[in-house]
């Protein structure tokens, strides 16, 4: 095989920062790993972990892909997703090591920390720019539009083979996390590697039609409820849906299928911030942040206990609905009277 320098369309050197990741990955042959998905997975958790499970195995590793709960049933197209298993069911296995991808803090795997805590090796790969620096060996790169744009320069460095099943993987994690490749998170770069990974064998058209294309009926049923619920508040600058508990039971679904109902808030005329907010177990209140072009939400929610990015964060308050509806659209306003598109210096 062609050596990493030869195979990456950026050349070398675009995919140097993760050389503390390899290095640790590479020591992990024969080793039992843990990778983990984070609360309420998404396209780039999900991705990014079956595609360094994938190599970790051709790497002689043994690793164990580990969520908190259920994941979004549109994934499940992607090969590995039938091994995945529940943290509650792996209690008392030893791991020897730990892989958090897009992972921005411990407290991100929720339940699945109880495990974690048991590992005496923790790697971190993340984009967030909220994460301290955590893991015995990390990149944190908050300059990347995904983990899996980061994920696939790890294994352009490990030098494994980039099989269809990781490269439609790494494909799906950038894809959903660039919006389609719509947010100013894409570079040229991300658009190398999004034509690598189809000259790799990765069907766009089949991506896309399973992601965007493939809603449940119990999906379609929540969407149709949450629109309803659709509010405007700010002349129009700010849009909020609501997901309860009740609207699921009614539904039939899963709280993993309110992944991407806050862009359709975001995509209303005249909207600048987007907020989703879901009723949790233990009366808490999870909310979803979206910006469409000079807000800072990831500022927000990091005043509210939260983080994530400049466009997309999230917090967690406590209820009732109400009441957390209250506290952050007051932090949102605060957020727009004081860092106008003028004060942000994007007009």
């Amino acid at each position: 095989m062609a050596s990493p320098e030869a195979t990456g369309p950026g050349g070398k050197g675009e995919w140097g920062g993760c050389r503390e990741v390899v290095e640790a990955l590479r020591r992990l042959a024969g080793s039992r790993v843990a990778v983990f998905l984070h609360q309420n997975p998404d396209g780039d958790s999900l991705g990014s972990s079956l595609a360094l499970a994938d190599a970790l195995r051709r790497l002689g590793a043994q690793p164990t892909v580990v969520a908190e709960d259920s994941f979004p049933a549109v994934y499940r197209f992607l090969q590995g997703t039938e091994g995945i298993q529940k943290a509650g069911d792996l209690a008392g296995t030893a791991f020897e090591a730990a892989i958090m991808p897009d992972v921005a803090s411990p407290e991100r795997l929720g339940a699945s920390l109880a495990l974690a805590e048991t590992i005496p090796l923790w790697i971190n790969i993340d984009h967030h720019g909220t994460n301290p620096g955590f893991g015995h060996a990390r990149w944190v790169d908050p300059g990347r539009s995904s983990v899996g744009e980061m994920v696939l320069e790890v294994l352009w460095g490990l030098g494994v083979p980039i099989s269809l099943q990781a490269a439609e993987a790494i494909y799906t994690a950038i894809m959903t996390d660039t919006g389609s490749f719509r947010y100013e998170s894409v570079t040229p770069r991300v658009l190398r590697y999004a034509a690598y990974l189809v000259e790799q064998g990765v069907n766009p058209a089949k991506v896309a039609q399973q992601v965007y294309e493939s809603m449940s009926a119990s999906s379609f049923r929540l969407l149709a409820a949450a629109l309803n619920s659709v509010r405007l508040e700010a002349g129009g600058r700010v849009a909020w849906l609501a997901v309860t508990r009740d609207m699921l039971a009614a539904a039939g679904a899963q709280r993993s299928e309110t992944e991407g109902l806050v862009n359709y808030a975001r995509s209303i005329e005249g909207v600048e911030v987007a907020l989703l907010f879901m009723e949790e177990p233990g009366d808490q209140i999870r909310i979803s942040f979206r910006a469409k072009e000079w807000a800072d939400v990831g500022r927000v929610a990091a005043g509210l206990g939260g983080g994530g990015h400049r466009r997309a964060a999230g917090a967690t308050l406590p209820g009732p609905l109400d009441e957390a509806v209250r506290v952050a659209l007051a932090a949102v306003m605060e957020h727009l009277n004081e860092a106008g598109p003028a004060a942000a210096g994007e007009v």
